[in-house]
């Protein structure tokens, strides 16, 4: 694919602080990709600095070939749309829809049309008379996401824009957000804390923490191949579960123990990667809920483990456990709604030994 927008090594410094640091990657015409980290990881500098509302410190960005750091925001072909939505209250909705058009002075009848299909595109037909104070604010995310695509921008920009609306209307608007983008056709670029929407919308996800890049890939790699100890931890419904310990070697077998020595699980097939990635003894082991079972006694690498907490969720449960000789340190699982065990009952989890990640300690890369 055409490669739309082009980040080399950007970088923005505020006094002490790096916000993005050396930060590079390419993105498709036509693609929906995600900006996902916690707060202060740089995500939204980014983001001002292709709007051009931020100039940055080093680096190029560069748009359909050209260099455009110096480029005012007005020049960018760029749509941008915000938490908060940027609508006049006092005017019709018809008329904030319009209102771009309007200062253009474009033809009536070209204006007219354009509202109405942008209206029904986003479910504002029948509110285009009605004044935009009296919207709800899904209503009102609507009109801001309409003025902007009414103005046809070959990129648009989002910043958190369905952070103020309830859970129920933000379902639905990403729906609408991705069946939108690929109607039109248009890169998108979305910025968002919230990795399940990233996870929802995305082409490919830009995971970052710190400033810098963590991870440039699809959904799904992300998902399953995690490249570090923080991807892996931030994506998912629940955190993954770390465990700490040591690689020790029984005949021709490899197995992982943790560190108070509560279980040991049988690592074998992964010895050529760990071999070839490591030298020390130290490994960690990663885990996601969903891969851990419960067991009885008699299966094969079966834990005895206690409960510590147990979340009822409808259509699964959530179980915090302990090893049985760790004391501060709880892990989780999932499990079906049908499965309530009481605090302090001792039960027998499985490891799906395929769906283990192995992680350097020194580096925090995934190894396998």
């Amino acid at each position: 694919m055409t490669v739309k927008l082009k980040i080399e090594n950007l970088r923005k410094v505020f006094g002490d602080l790096v916000a993005v640091n050396n930060l590079s990657l390419e993105i498709s015409d036509g693609e929906f990709v995600c900006f996902v980290g916690p707060s202060g990881c740089g995500k939204t500098t980014t983001l001002n600095m292709l709007s051009g509302l931020e100039r940055p410190t080093t680096g190029n960005i560069i748009f359909d070939n050209k260099v455009i750091n110096n480029l005012p925001a007005r020049r960018r072909d760029i749509g941008l749309i915000f938490q908060d939505y940027a609508v006049f209250e006092t005017m019709k909705v018809y008329d904030n829809l319009a209102f771009s058009m309007q200062v253009k002075k474009r033809p009536k009848e070209e204006i007219d049309h354009a509202v109405k299909n942008v209206a029904e595109r986003l479910y504002l037909t029948d509110v285009l008379e009605a004044k935009a104070s009296l919207l709800t604010p899904g209503e009102l995310q609507r009109v801001a996401i309409g003025r902007t695509m009414i103005m046809a921008p070959s990129v648009f920009l989002l910043d958190e824009p369905l952070d103020n609306l309830d859970a129920d209307m933000r379902i639905t608007m990403r729906g609408e957000l991705k069946r939108l983008q690929k109607n039109l056709g248009k890169t998108m670029i979305y910025v968002t804390h919230d990795q399940e929407e990233a996870m929802s919308l995305a082409d490919r996800i830009v995971v970052m923490e710190g400033g810098e890049l963590q991870q440039f890939d699809s959904p799904e790699n992300i998902y399953n191949r995690p490249q570090n100890k923080f991807v892996a931890g931030f994506i998912g419904k629940l955190p993954m579960n770390f465990i700490d310990g040591c690689l020790n070697e029984s005949g021709s077998e490899l197995f992982f123990t943790d560190r108070h020595e509560s279980f040991r699980i049988n690592v074998s097939r992964y010895r050529h990667i760990i071999r070839k990635s490591t030298s020390g003894k130290e490994l960690g082991l990663g885990i996601r809920p969903e891969h851990v079972t419960i067991a009885s006694p008699a299966e094969g690498e079966s834990y005895e483990v206690i409960v510590r907490n147990a979340q009822f969720f409808g259509v699964e449960n959530v179980i915090e456990f302990g090893l049985k000789n760790e004391t501060n340190i709880n892990y989780r699982m999932t499990v079906s709604p049908e499965i309530i065990p009481k605090i302090e009952d001792k039960i027998w989890v499985h490891f799906k030994s395929d769906k283990l990640y192995l992680i350097d300690p020194g580096t925090e890369k995934i190894l396998a």
